[in-house]
């Protein structure tokens, strides 16, 4: 049976009156208070309307237990994750509390175990399916996955609360964190020209490669090339650096494609290459620039595009970590 746009979820946990756990509030122990309280005075005085009252009180309290339970047992769970994101952002977690009984349920409570962040509340109408968002800080590269999460509700008189822990089954991929303020993308093997500058001394340099134009950089060095495939939104201008040895960082490619290869940067250590190399992956495809990826025995060969730029960015995330953190 499809419920509306809901058919498409992954596994759907149920929770059954079996995983549904409930326990007086506060406000439920005063009202027992006051309960025995209205029990000993109609003893005490023998009032008849005393013990109507105090019976019809807990007669309401636990029809109160009975409502509470129902208003979250029966649901339906699902968890969608959100975009691939770098480490030391957030990843975001949609999870979905899906109704499939003809009674709407009312103020149900999510939080994140552990977490200091005040907690969601959602209604779901009758045959309905409520949607809310969570993030989570992602510390490092490879897979994340989703917080465990407190259901609870106190509805209707608020005398319990229902609970239930939920587990969901989704993660989220989160990329090497970019390095900030990287050096210019590698040496294009195959396009080293040699070219005597205005103002160097004795002046053979080699053209390293194209960045984005920065303020002073002088017109003649203005790359053209690739500032028409940008059709003019954007500038580039070529860099220049003495010398005859190739940067660290390139790989021999061919017909101007740029192949970076995480080891020419064993200077580095292991987790600033792979930011390193996330980096120029981003600048590489924002220039414009084809590009490989040689990471160990995995080789990627030159592209562009976004497809280019997830397949390496997924790669550096996943690189070194345990087969089981591998699988996706």
């Amino acid at each position: 049976m499809r419920w509306g746009n809901i058919s498409w979820l992954p596994t759907r946990p149920w929770l059954g009156a079996q995983r549904v756990h409930i326990r007086p509030s506060r406000a439920g122990l005063a009202f027992a208070a006051l309960l025995l309280a209205l029990w000993i005075a109609a003893v005490n005085y023998r009032l008849g309307l005393g013990y109507a009252l105090t019976y019809f009180a807990a007669a309401c309290a636990i029809a109160d237990m009975l409502f509470t339970s129902r208003n979250l047992a029966g649901l339906s769970l699902a968890a969608t994750p959100g975009e691939p994101v770098f480490a030391g952002s957030h990843a975001f977690f949609t999870l979905h509390l899906i109704n499939r009984s003809t009674r709407p349920r009312h103020a149900i409570r999510l939080a994140i175990i552990g977490s200091p962040r005040a907690p969601s509340l959602a209604d779901i109408a009758a045959h309905g399916e409520t949607a809310v968002s969570i993030g989570m800080p992602a510390p490092q590269r490879g897979w994340f996955d989703a917080p465990s999460i407190l259901l609870s509700g106190s509805f209707p008189l608020g005398l319990f609360v229902a609970w239930c822990h939920w587990r969901p089954d989704a993660r989220v991929l989160v990329y090497p964190q970019p390095e900030q303020n990287a050096p210019p993308l590698p040496l294009l093997a195959g396009t080293v020209r040699q070219a005597r500058q205005p103002g160097t001394r004795g002046g053979v340099v080699e053209l390293a490669g194209v960045r984005a134009y920065q303020a002073g950089d002088p017109l003649q060095r203005l790359a053209w090339r690739q500032i028409a495939r940008h059709d003019g939104e954007h500038l580039f201008s070529k860099h220049f650096q003495p010398g005859a040895d190739a940067p660290t960082g390139v790989a021999h490619g061919t017909h101007g494609n740029l192949m970076l290869d995480h080891a020419a940067l064993h200077a580095l250590a292991p987790e600033a290459r792979l930011s390193r190399l996330a980096a120029w992956v981003l600048q590489a495809e924002r220039m414009g620039l084809p590009y490989g990826l040689r990471l160990g025995a995995l080789t990627l060969a030159p592209a562009l595009g976004a497809n280019q730029r997830d397949a390496c960015l997924r790669a550096l995330a996943l690189h070194g970590l345990p087969q089981r953190q591998e699988t996706p």
